[in-house]
């Protein structure tokens, strides 16, 4: 009955940017629709599962050595452009893994579920990404020099900075692990929307998506903005205006700075 089956080009290429596009859909009305929140941080309100760090760490994992396994495993046919694009992707997941976790101050703990289904996700969307790059996608040789190439490199690094910035915002509004009170965050992207570190990692991943100039690399980005810069974004807005009511500023947006 099932005579075809997909070879691993097919799989990477097609199958697993479709499964994005199909969930961010089904995030979108999970999330906006239903009002359904994933259960993390303050919206786990049930209180189990594993503590902030911890979570972070083993969720974020995959998208930084799976990558780093494919560049070793390809490496006898390694160019610099692919290196170079494969480098943005691990720049960002160390920071993730390695240093983001450490840094947390306070934050309720990540449910199992949560946890689990984050780290399934980074292991595809990484193999998916690095793989397509590395063993499937053909760049010009001159690729690293061209407008395409430059301008998503400077969008990448505009956002990589920005979600830095937010990140710090965010953790100096806790003094200690101990502090569980809510503050309204100021400065930066946060003067004009709630959820600015979301917005920021949603344009760190375009400009990753304009370098990479592959299906995979344009899913992850789509359903970056479908899951955290749409339905967390406003879920997030909305815990704001409910918190702090008239004390907080009427024209901060959720995700879209003027917008939305």
């Amino acid at each position: 009955m099932f005579d075809y089956i997909p070879n691993d080009q097919t799989i990477v290429t097609y199958v697993f940017p479709y499964m994005w596009f199909i969930s961010s859909a089904l995030v979108v009305f999970l999330e906006i629709v239903l009002n359904i929140k994933a259960t993390y941080g303050r919206y786990n309100t049930s209180g189990s599962g594993i503590s902030a760090r911890l979570a972070w760490f083993i969720q974020e994992l995959p998208s930084f050595f799976v990558p780093c396994y494919l560049l070793y495993y390809h490496q006898s046919s390694l160019s610099m452009t692919k290196f170079t694009i494969i480098g943005l992707f691990l720049i960002h997941y160390f920071q993730r893994v390695f240093i983001y976790p450490v840094l947390i101050r306070g934050g309720k703990k990540s449910s199992y579920s949560t946890i689990i289904s984050a780290f399934c996700f980074c292991c595809i969307n990484a193999y998916a990404i690095a793989q397509e790059i590395l063993a499937y996608h053909v760049y010009p040789k001159d690729y690293l020099f061209s407008l395409q190439f430059i301008s998503g490199a400077i969008i990448f690094f505009i956002g990589l900075m920005f979600n830095l910035q937010a990140d710090s915002i965010l953790r100096n509004l806790r003094k200690d692990d101990k502090q569980r009170d809510y503050k309204i965050p100021r400065g930066g992207l946060f003067e004009y929307v709630s959820a600015a570190n979301f917005l920021a990692e949603s344009i760190e991943w375009t400009g990753y998506a304009i370098c990479a100039w592959t299906l995979p690399a344009f899913a992850f980005a789509v359903f970056t903005w479908a899951n955290i810069g749409l339905g967390r974004a406003f879920h997030h807005h909305q815990f704001y205006l409910d918190k702090f009511k008239d004390k907080y500023p009427k024209n901060r947006k959720a995700i879209i700075p003027f917008i939305l």
